[in-house]
């Protein structure tokens, strides 16, 4: 399925993740500070984008001029330049810059051209000011920053598109120190050295056949307890409840159904009322619990894991009108962060006691349930859909057979940049599936924190970098076999898109190269599949250990 984020709610996590986090040295802002704004003292609406590799900044420059201000004299962006470049490890370019006296000279003047439209000084119209005058107004030491923004924000473009560089994301200051020497040694008459690091794509070749292999995959086989299990569960959703009878006592039951389950699960739901303590030292109740701590009339599905973990094995055997204080533990990751975590009393008074009642699976049930008009025809639809289900596994399996066998033909260096890209895209798109899965807002916020970031890149990394070099390689051999993608494919899957996503905004450019590079990926794919041998192989049976977890 595509993930494709919606700008509108389904984006909100991610872009809370992204603001919060683009001011950590765990991600590079794509905006930079305004460096104008900081040194000349005028708004930072007026300011134009900064030198992000000033002293006051991170060291990193835009990969473009920066943009015009409002209402400013159009300075020039376009400039002769000497480059000298150096091929660096892990797909790094080295390029020392030379940037002409003339060309400093332009620079400064217009930069004094533009504060002088923006200065109010006394006695002279805007505009009208001699240039003293304004390098007097506002400080050699500012109107030189922003000659020096001017200055490398328009040369590193030019030096990349005069050598031909895919650059990738924002090039880096070679010395973190370039930009005080280069303020306080800078003279408009003068020509201005500096070096900055580049990511660049890289430039793989194919190394080694991708055709005419054989790949062994695992097949998914059909079993008839995956219908039987689907009966189950759609019985168990089914179920209805009535107040218990008689002794009734609160009973634990499984978390699945089986056959044999009984119809009627006794004091299988207990309704409760709870009122929570701080816990002490000494065990004991202490402060009383904020109100979202208290409940009434709350339900309790007697299942081992529901509610607090302990929970229903501390009131199993309790019958209505009986009273107990139960110690609990809230969960670290509670929707409400003064409670996660914490150490607590319930009080707990048993209210009344529900019993879960099963439907009998008959051909009446099916028809109510279902399309279908008999059980047998009911089953033969789940068949049929456990049966698509395991397909599809199994082509998963084959796809990732397929790509563990190419991702080596690329001997490639993955730039940093891009595994920092697609580990924040990831990151962005696990906060966004937390909400859209009905996580609240707090809840996720509290998530996005530079060391669960941190975490999870160092966690994902082997994954990434995987994937990357798989791209690259999907790429290659869609090059090399003339595999195209027709543009007629983009549109009608983009129509479907905007349908699946009626009434909220999607971004349509990143939507476009997702579905692109989706559809050549399952082209190539298919391709590999026709080309090399496929065994399909029994399904290994998981280890003890996972077993026991699922």
């Amino acid at each position: 399925k595509m993930q494709i984020r919606a700008s509108s709610r389904l984006q909100a996590a991610a872009v809370a993740c992204l603001c919060l986090l683009a001011s950590s040295s765990a991600f590079v802002p794509s905006v930079t500070p305004l460096l104008s704004a900081r040194t000349c003292g005028h708004s930072a609406s007026s300011a134009r984008p900064a030198l992000a590799g000033s002293s006051f900044t991170s060291h990193r420059v835009a990969l473009r001029a920066p943009a015009q201000p409002r209402g400013a004299a159009k300075t020039a962006v376009r400039m002769a330049v000497n480059v000298k470049v150096e091929d660096m490890p892990n797909s790094v370019k080295k390029l020392a810059i030379e940037v002409t006296a003339d060309e400093c000279q332009n620079a400064f003047q217009a930069v004094l051209n533009k504060l002088s439209k923006q200065a109010d000084i006394p006695g002279f119209r805007k505009g009208k000011a001699p240039a003293a005058m304004v390098l007097n107004h506002f400080g050699k030491k500012s109107v030189t920053a922003e000659a020096c923004e001017e200055i490398i924000g328009a040369a590193v473009p030019v030096a990349l598109q005069q050598n031909d560089i895919r650059a990738i994301g924002q090039a880096k200051m070679a010395d973190d120190n370039a930009i005080d020497k280069m303020l306080e040694t800078f003279g408009p008459d003068q020509s201005v050295n500096f070096e900055v690091l580049v990511d660049v794509w890289p430039e793989p070749e194919l190394q080694g056949t991708y055709t005419g292999m054989t790949v062994e995959a695992e097949k998914e086989e059909f079993e008839d307890d995956l219908v039987a299990n689907a009966l189950l569960e759609m019985r168990k959703r089914e179920a209805s409840t009535e107040d218990s009878e008689g002794d009734a006592v609160a009973t634990i039951y499984g978390a699945k159904l089986s056959d044999d389950s009984p119809d009627r699960a006794v004091g299988a739901v207990a309704v409760v009322d709870l009122k929570g303590f701080r816990k002490e030292s000494d065990g004991s109740k202490g402060e009383p619990l904020p109100d979202i701590a208290v409940g009434e009339n709350i339900e309790v599905g007697m299942e081992s894991g529901k509610f607090f973990e302990g929970f229903v094995e501390s009131i199993e055997g309790m019958k209505t009108g009986d009273k107990r204080s139960v110690p609990v533990t809230f969960p670290e990751n509670h929707k409400v962060p003064e409670l996660r975590g914490l150490e607590a009393v319930f009080d707990v008074t048993i209210k009344g006691l529900k019993d879960r009642i099963y439907p009998t699976l008959d051909d009446e049930w099916a028809a109510k349930v279902s399309e279908s008009k008999t059980m047998d025809d009911l089953k033969e639809r789940i068949r049929a859909q456990v049966s698509q289900e395991q397909l599809v596994s199994t082509d998963k399996n084959i796809v990732r057979s397929l790509e563990d066998k190419i991702v080596d033909l690329v001997d490639v260096e993955i730039p940093e940049t891009l595994v920092d890209e697609q580990t924040k895209s990831k990151f962005a798109q696990m906060m966004s599936d937390f909400k859209e899965k009905g996580m609240d807002d707090e809840m996720v916020k509290s998530m996005i924190t530079k060391e669960n970031y941190e975490k999870y890149k160092n966690k994902s990394r082997d994954a990434t970098v995987r994937s990357l070099k798989i791209s690259f390689v999907v790429g290659e051999i869609a090059k090399k076999e003339g595999i195209k993608v027709d543009p007629s494919e983009v549109e009608g899957e983009m129509v479907s898109l905007r349908q699946s996503y009626q009434g909220e905004e999607i971004d349509e450019e990143q939507a476009r190269n997702r579905v692109e590079a989706d559809l050549e990926r399952t082209k190539v794919m298919n391709y590999l599949k026709e080309n090399n041998k496929i065994n399909l192989v029994p399904k290994k049976a998981a280890p003890a250990e996972e077993k026991k977890e699922e």
